[in-house]
Parts: C-alpha cells; sequence; structure tokens
C-alpha cells in the first residue's frame, strides 16, 4: 500500500509539472508561445483578407456599375443604329 500511494504521488506531481508546461506553452495570449505565435500570424493573414475581401467587393460593385453604364449605351447605340439603317433603306 506505502508503495502505491508513493507512486500514486509521484504521478500526481508529474501530472501536474506537464499541465503546467502544457498551459505554458500551449497559451494563445502568450505571443511568445509557439501556439500564442501561430494565432497572431493567423490574426493578421486574417485581417489582411478580410481588407482584400472589401476591397475586391468594392471593385465588384465599381464594375458592376460600368457594365451596366456600358450595356444602356450599347442599347442606346443599337438603337441609332436601327434609325440610321431605317434612313438609310429610304434615302435608297
Amino acid at each position: 500500500v506505502a508503495a502505491l500511494q508513493e507512486e500514486k504521488s509521484i504521478l500526481l506531481a508529474e501530472n501536474q509539472i506537464l499541465m503546467e508546461r502544457l498551459n505554458q506553452s500551449d497559451s494563445i495570449e502568450d505571443p511568445n508561445s509557439p501556439a500564442g505565435r501561430r494565432h497572431l500570424q493567423l490574426q493578421t493573414q486574417l485581417e489582411h483578407l478580410q481588407e482584400e475581401t472589401f476591397r475586391l467587393e468594392a471593385a465588384k460593385d465599381d464594375f458592376r456599375i460600368r457594365c451596366e453604364e456600358l450595356e444602356k449605351e450599347i442599347a442606346e447605340l443599337r438603337q441609332q443604329t436601327e434609325e440610321l439603317s431605317t434612313l438609310a433603306e429610304e434615302s435608297q
């Protein structure tokens, strides 16, 4: 029984040491830990991608507006072409 109690206390102490080490090394809030550095890197990457997405959405909206303007211009030019074709046929 004494040997088992001693082994149990050794295992509990080792478990405590390992838990402390785990908490120290995997803390996301700690920028010096590997997990913290990775978290900061991913956060920075996310911010850059969000900015890129915003920029691309703004460009997409600009292109959509330009496309609508060009479609209106095409419709007007087609109508003018039809009118001019009609006038050309009449004059012939």
